[in-house]
């Protein structure tokens, strides 16, 4: 008897600390599908570009997120990116329809969970209105007047289409990045009441034909900081998985308020997309850059753990780029792990993809990735992020041609002096490191990175 008592002791035990060592429950890997590839395309942003190169570089992507143990990838721009057409079903054609079968099979072969972006009553509905004005609102050219029944009876076709044809095990819900309508009937609602009476209508609708689909809301453009908004937030989470905070607009009150609503919206998890974002990327070569965040994403994703927070969609980090592919690496750890030292888990990712001959190089290459993140902060103040560096940064405007629109500009001349002379020193510091790691290729990109940002070009007026 007393064998039994303790057998069941020590198995609920050995249950909770699994539990408390389990992680994000949602580890998801975010973005539009040319932001993940591997090299720059210079297509209208964004570019809804698939074809067998990109269908490469996502094996690669996904090959990492089995490794490293993420669970769900985000995708958007796997059907459109504002052109539905007025026959949804002809908006692709039979070729590209095998190409995203083929995406979804190869996540689900890794056990990855396939997450399909979806704008609600916006995002992709800009021919629908062109063609079927009376839909639209009059203040805000993109978004469908949810008030119509009609305009329903438009968000349900891409429903049908997408949830009945495709092999997805969820949606991941947009309805602000565009904007709302402030006019006729919504006129005297606040935005998140707007945004809890469609989210919610959408969130009935897709349960009812698929009562196991992971269903997210990404709050882009949404404000979670103000107190006299949490019953419409409540409300809008009903029969939701997971509530996403992009730019973690909840923390304007404070952590104390946060962990306030994480309790509130339960069982629906809370996250954000593993701040500060580094984008776009569409159309930046992706050795002209070196800007890793990992310690800043790091802090913040055990900041947003310890306050409850469960859910990640880490945003739009490519691959391609050493800087993004190290910090993305450092996130999976943290995600799986949120009581790992960020210091650890840099230097398992940077021995795993390396292979430093000893030590002292594994060391040095991990001051190259922390100094170089210091030194973007500690100079970039002037590009639009706030205090706590939460918001998206923006290396090129979303409409650049290139590199000569590059971030640098956005600095003062001070500031990107300083900035240069850390990235010469690191720069010098890094060609020493040649013959001292195994993996020479992904050496040599962390030293094209550093030289390309010192190239004197018209980019460093």
């Amino acid at each position: 008897m007393k064998k039994t008592i303790f057998t069941t002791i020590f198995l609920f035990a050995l249950n909770c600390l699994a539990f408390a060592q389990s992680g994000f429950e949602h580890r998801g890997y975010l973005g539009w599908m040319i932001d993940m590839s591997l090299t720059e395309c210079y297509d209208a942003w964004p570019s809804v570009k698939l074809d067998s190169a990109m269908i490469a570089d996502y094996a690669e992507t996904l090959d990492f997120l089995k490794r490293s143990g993420m669970n769900e990838i985000t995708l958007w721009g796997l059907f459109t990116n504002k052109y539905w057409e007025p026959e949804v079903e002809k908006t692709i054609d039979p070729k590209r329809k095998a190409l995203i079968d083929q995406v979804i099979r190869m996540a689900h072969q890794r056990k990855i969970k396939v997450i399909l972006g979806m704008g609600v009553y916006s995002w992709g509905f800009d021919k629908i209105l062109q063609e079927h004005p009376e839909l639209g609102c009059s203040c805000n050219a993109h978004v469908l007047d949810w008030s119509n029944p009609a305009s329903w009876d438009w968000q349900k076709k891409v429903f049908d289409y997408t949830i009945d044809r495709f092999d997805f095990d969820g949606i991941s819900m947009q309805s602000a990045d565009l904007g709302r309508c402030n006019c006729g009937k919504s006129a005297k609602m606040t935005d998140l009441e707007y945004h809890a009476v469609i989210n919610q209508k959408a969130v009935k609708y897709i349960r009812s034909k698929k009562p196991n689909y992971i269903i997210g809301i990404s709050g882009w453009g949404m404000n979670f900081g103000n107190p006299a908004d949490m019953k419409s937030i409540q409300e809008m989470t009903k029969g939701v998985d997971y509530l996403i905070d992009v730019e973690e607009t909840s923390l304007k009150e404070g952590r104390k308020f946060r962990q306030e609503l994480i309790k509130a919206i339960a069982p629906c998890r809370f996250g954000n997309t593993a701040v500060p974002n580094v984008e776009p990327i569409q159309r930046l070569p992706r050795n002209a850059y070196f800007v890793p965040t990992l310690f800043h994403a790091s802090q913040n994703l055990k900041n947003l753990y310890a306050d409850g927070g469960l859910a990640c969609e880490t945003y739009a980090r490519t691959r391609g780029n050493p800087g993004d592919k190290v910090t993305i690496e450092v996130i999976a750890k943290i995600l799986s792990n949120p009581e790992m030292d960020t210091n650890k888990a840099l230097e398992e990712v940077i021995r795993s993809i390396y292979q430093p001959v000893d030590k002292a190089t594994s060391a040095e290459l991990a001051s190259v990735f922390q100094e170089a993140e210091n030194a973007f902060f500690l100079n970039s103040r002037k590009i639009g992020m706030n205090d706590f560096f939460k918001e998206i940064v923006l290396l090129i405007p979303r409409d650049g041609k290139g590199i000569e629109d590059s971030y640098l500009k956005a600095m003062d001349a001070e500031s990107r002096s300083n900035y240069l002379k850390t990235i010469q020193n690191l720069s010098e510091r890094a060609n020493q490191l040649a013959n001292k790691v195994g993996n020479q290729k992904e050496l040599k990109l962390i030293s094209d990175c550093l030289a390309n940002i010192l190239k004197p070009t018209d980019k460093h007026p």
